[in-house]
C-alpha cells in the first residue's frame, strides 16, 4: 500500500469508523497508505471496469461511514469510486466481502473474508478510460505508474484535466528520486511549453522553470 502524496491535494477519499465490527486486520492493512499496488480484483462476471474484473482504487481510512440511500443498511464499504463500492457485509461472520454497482444493480460476493480478498488482488497495468475519471483514480494511477506509464496520464490530463489539477503532479514528478520519472516530468514540461504554453498555471510554470532548469 502506497500513501496519498503529501504536495497533492487530498480529493475526497473514502473514510471507515475504526470499530471491532470489522477484522483488525483491514486497519493493519492501510497502516503505510491507502493507494493499492494490487488493484484488480477479477471477478465472475463482467463489470463496469472489464469483462473479467474490477479495479480498487483507495481504501478508506478511520473516519465517518460510507452511507447512500440505495446501499443495505449491513453493508459497511471501504472503498468508494463514484457508484461502485467495496464492502464488509456485517451480516456473516467471518464478514465477507461485496461488491455493489449501484448504477447497474450490480450485488457480487467476491470473498468469503478480508484476507482472502487482499490474497484475490492481482497487479494490473496501470489505464485510464477515455473519459474524466474522479481524481482518486487519476491520483492511484498516478502514484503507481511507472516512467513509461507516464506519456498516456498526460495525455489523458491533457484531455480532461484543467492545467490546475495536472500541475501539483507535474511537479511531485518532477522531484521524484527517480531520473527516468524527472525527465518524463520534463518532457511533458517542454511539450505543453510549445504546443499549450496557456495550459498550465502561471505558478506551476515558475516553479516547473526552477525545478527542472
Amino acid at each position: 500500500m502506497l500513501p496519498w502524496p503529501n504536495k497533492i491535494p487530498q480529493p475526497n477519499l473514502p473514510t471507515i469508523p475504526h470499530t471491532d465490527l470489522i477484522p483488525s486486520t483491514y486497519f493493519s492493512t492501510i497502516k503505510t497508505g491507502c493507494l493499492p499496488k494490487r488493484w484488480w480484483l477479477p471477478t465472475s462476471e463482467p463489470t463496469s471496469d472489464g469483462l473479467d474484473g474490477v479495479g480498487i482504487h483507495a481504501f478508506a481510512t478511520p473516519g465517518a461511514a460510507i452511507t447512500a440511500d440505495d446501499l443495505p443498511a449491513d453493508f459497511l464499504p471501504f472503498a468508494h469510486t463514484g457508484h461502485q463500492y467495496f464492502g464488509f457485509d456485517l451480516s456473516h461472520d467471518p464478514r465477507r466481502i461485496r461488491y455493489i454497482d449501484t448504477e447497474v444493480d450490480q450485488w457480487l460476493t467476491v470473498a468469503p473474508d478480508f484476507d482472502t480478498f487482499l490474497k484475490q488482488l492481482q497487479p494490473h497495468p496501470v489505464r485510464l478510460p477515455e473519459l474524466p475519471v474522479e481524481p482518486q483514480v487519476f491520483g492511484h494511477m498516478a502514484v503507481i505508474a511507472t516512467a513509461d506509464d507516464w506519456p498516456a496520464l498526460f495525455d489523458h490530463a491533457r484531455t480532461f484535466m484543467t492545467g490546475a489539477e495536472i500541475g501539483p503532479w507535474l511537479i511531485w514528478l518532477a522531484t521524484s528520486a527517480d531520473s527516468a520519472k524527472r525527465q518524463a516530468a520534463a518532457e511533458e514540461y517542454h511539450f505543453l511549453s510549445r504546443y499549450q504554453p496557456n495550459f498550465l498555471t502561471p505558478n506551476t510554470t515558475i516553479e516547473l522553470r526552477k525545478l527542472l532548469s
